[in-house]
């Protein structure tokens, strides 16, 4: 029923996916799928390389050029949708030019229009600037050393921007997060019977009565657990992904992610954040399932057994959203499912005196605590007493 279950999601989460990716015809039609994404990419694509001045004050002349045409200055919806897909080429890059000149953490879609060619070449000058003006107006709160780095890591960035195609993992990001939470919850509960049955079946005083059962059977049920969160959130991670990028094309994996994410502080590429946020999935999937075991060795309860992961990954971020509370929940595991959110986000801890990104500190942390829960979960349950 599970792994049924896990189908229908893949199924479902994938159509949203792909469907994210749309395509406008020379005849105003909109589409997704297949086609769409290769009309889309080969439009994309004739605009392949680097970002320079040269290429963003092109953007532009091309933007004014389309905007003085009959179609934008039609009042008909279709007319005014052809002209939008004369634009696809170079949406991406207009989005860069619009996220330099739009006020801070907001996105004026317009912006592009009232910006001159000379102005368009200053846009990875204005990122750096932007950030130095908003951190100086105190809307961003973040201390001297912060400070300090995140204004280093801006300058680290290495531009101009390499550009291809990139959307096929703009969209894998934007709903990896929700799909890799749905594989941590059902695994959760795939694994929370793994001690307490014994317990709820009355046979506990047969499976501690065998020669190896405290020993032998004790390690055999953890290596079950971790082989069942290792081998479905593998499988059904690689299922997706496939899907994705098969219908709409890996194209862009080397491109930096500035390109979706303009504020980031981490300098990588969109194979790396996306990399970034299955390991940081896997870590949560398997703290889930061991956290599970743990629990139910306890307790010798399977429904508390699925309860406490759940309020962990799911009602531990509403509470983290009271903005007194925001410090305190920064570490707390659910942030394991929540990477691409993370790669936008100015969350920072202070380890030895020096700063990290949270995300870079959580995965390390969580995989360090799910090896500490395994031999407690061993120690508990081999010292269980019958009832």
């Amino acid at each position: 029923m599970a792994v049924a279950f896990l189908l229908v999601v893949l199924v479902v989460v994938s159509m949203l996916t792909i469907n994210m990716v749309e395509y406008t015809d020379e005849n105003g039609e909109s589409s997704t799928g297949i086609a769409a994404a290769r009309e889309l990419r080969a439009e994309k694509n004739a605009h392949a390389g680097y970002i320079t001045g040269d290429v963003l004050a092109e953007a532009v002349r091309e933007n004014d050029a389309i905007n003085s045409s009959p179609e934008a200055l039609s009042d008909d919806i279709r007319q005014q949708n052809i002209a939008y897909g004369e634009k696809q080429g170079i949406e991406d890059i207009l989005s860069l030019i619009n996220q330099a000149f739009s006020p801070w953490r907001e996105y004026n879609y317009y912006a592009a229009d009232s910006v001159t060619e000379e102005e368009a070449r200053t846009v990875y000058d204005k990122r750096i600037s932007n950030l130095e003006d908003v951190l100086d107006s105190g809307q961003e709160t973040v201390n001297a050393d912060e400070r300090e780095y995140l204004t280093d890591k801006y300058r680290e960035l290495e531009t101009p921007f390499y550009y291809e195609y990139f959307d096929g993992w703009s969209a894998l990001l934007m709903y990896g997060n929700t799909y890799i939470l749905i594989l941590a919850l059902v695994t959760g509960c795939l694994t929370a019977g793994i001690f307490s049955d014994e317990f709820r079946l009355k046979t506990d005083s047969v499976f501690f009565s065998t020669r190896l059962g405290r020993s032998g059977g004790t390690r055999a049920k953890l290596a079950a657990g971790v082989i069942i969160a290792t081998g479905v959130y593998v499988t059904f991670s690689i299922l997706y992904t496939f899907i994705v990028l098969a219908v709409l094309g890996a194209d862009g994996a080397g491109c930096p992610i500035q390109l979706d994410l303009w504020r980031s502080s981490y300098n990588i590429t969109f194979l790396q954040a996306y990399l970034l946020m299955v390991l940081g999935g896997y870590i949560g999937t398997l703290l889930t399932a061991l956290l599970g075991m743990l629990v139910s060795a306890v307790t010798r309860m399977t429904t508390a057994a699925i309860i406490v992961p759940f309020i962990v990954l799911c009602a531990v971020p509403f509470l983290s959203r009271i903005v007194t509370l925001s410090k305190l929940f920064a570490l707390f595991p659910d942030k394991l499912m929540q990477v691409y959110t993370n790669l936008s986000d100015f969350d920072f801890v202070k380890v030895f005196g020096h700063v990290f990104e949270t995300t870079t500190v959580i995965i390390p942390l969580y995989g360090m605590i799910c090896l500490l829960i395994l031999p407690l979960t061993y120690f508990i349950y081999r010292k269980a007493e019958l009832r």
